[in-house]
Order: structure tokens, then C-alpha cells, then sequence
């Protein structure tokens, strides 16, 4: 899983105006207390997280960070509650430009990371990343989950119940009421 070779470490903040052109690389783990936003998410049990960062301009001119992030992170299963092992990964392509109007003329080849200062901190860009890659509901599978059959069921079950009840349909009363009034 490692590949933080001939890399430094993720440092505070890096200098846009240099870290570009010195051709910046950073890697390495990342504990849970570097990633706030992405702590939060979290169940407790298992975490790992590494990611890899190269600072670089291409031959257009743009500023371009790319790299990879990867994880091993638990988080609450939707249905039971109970701690879900994921693995999540991502590989990084952004261009580093200062506000909405650069950022909408960028290709679809990159994605942009908005800085208009000239303070960028890459575990930022890491968190980011490992926020946009994780699902939006995690569960367990329904043989291994933890929760009820019943609260599987549930949904059929009121479904059923709402077409069993003996309310009339607002749709149906309306049509009645404008057979009524057509014949008048």
C-alpha cells in the first residue's frame, strides 16, 4: 500500500508561488486527528490513511497536483449501527487556480482546487478527497448485518399497508368530482 518513496512528509502549509515549480512531493500516513471533517464519519475501530502528492506545472502552464489516496476507515453501517470496515480510494488529478471563472475553463482532464491565497495546506486536499470517496449510506450485507429481518421487511410491509387502507385515493376523488361536474 506504500508508495511515499522519495517523498517528505505532509507539511503544514506549502507556498503555491514555490512548491510548483520545486517539483513537491509529499507522502506518507496520516492519523485521524490530521483529517477533522473526515474523524467525525467515523465509527470507532480500524483506520489507516496514506495518500501521496506530486506538486507540479505541466507543458500548458497549469499547476497540477496529482497523486492517490487511500484508506482503511470503519464507519456506522445505516441499518444496524454497528462498525462497517471500508476501503476507499481515489486517485488525484486537480489544477490549482484562484477563483470560479479560471476554474470553469479548465479541461475535463483535471479537476480544480480554488486557492486565491498563497498558503495551501495538502492534508486539506487529502481529506477532501477521502470525503468525496466515501459512499453516501454504507451497510453491511443483509446475510451479515446486524439488524432485524423485520426492519428489512419494513418497507414492503408498509407499502402494503398503505394500499390496504381503505381511504380513498385524493386522485380518485378528484376524478369523480370532475365526472360529476362534466355531466352537468
Amino acid at each position: 500500500m506504500s508508495d511515499s518513496t522519495n517523498s517528505a512528509p505532509f507539511p503544514h502549509y506549502v507556498d503555491t508561488r514555490k512548491v510548483f515549480s520545486q517539483k513537491g512531493i509529499f507522502g506518507g500516513e496520516l492519523s485521524k486527528d490530521k483529517l477533522p471533517r473526515l474523524a467525525l464519519m467515523l465509527a470507532d475501530g480500524n483506520f489507516k490513511a496514506e495518500a501521496k502528492l506530486v506538486f507540479s506545472n505541466d507543458d500548458r502552464g497549469r499547476r497540477l497536483i496529482e497523486g492517490w489516496v487511500r484508506a482503511q476507515v470503519s464507519v456506522a453501517c445505516q441499518r444496524c449501527l454497528m462498525p462497517l470496515e471500508l476501503s476507499i480510494a481515489d486517485d488525484i488529478r486537480l489544477a490549482l487556480v484562484s477563483d470560479e471563472d479560471k476554474a470553469s475553463k479548465l479541461d475535463d482532464d483535471v479537476e480544480p482546487w480554488i486557492e486565491p491565497e498563497f498558503k495551501l495546506d495538502p492534508v486539506q486536499i487529502v481529506e477532501e478527497q477521502l470525503l468525496l470517496s466515501m459512499p453516501l449510506a454504507a451497510y453491511h450485507e443483509i446475510e451479515i448485518c446486524g439488524a432485524s429481518q423485520t426492519q428489512f421487511d419494513a418497507p414492503e410491509a408498509s407499502k402494503a399497508a398503505a394500499q390496504d387502507k381503505s381511504e380513498p385515493n385524493a386522485f380518485a376523488i378528484l376524478k369523480e368530482l370532475k365526472m360529476s361536474g362534466s355531466s352537468d
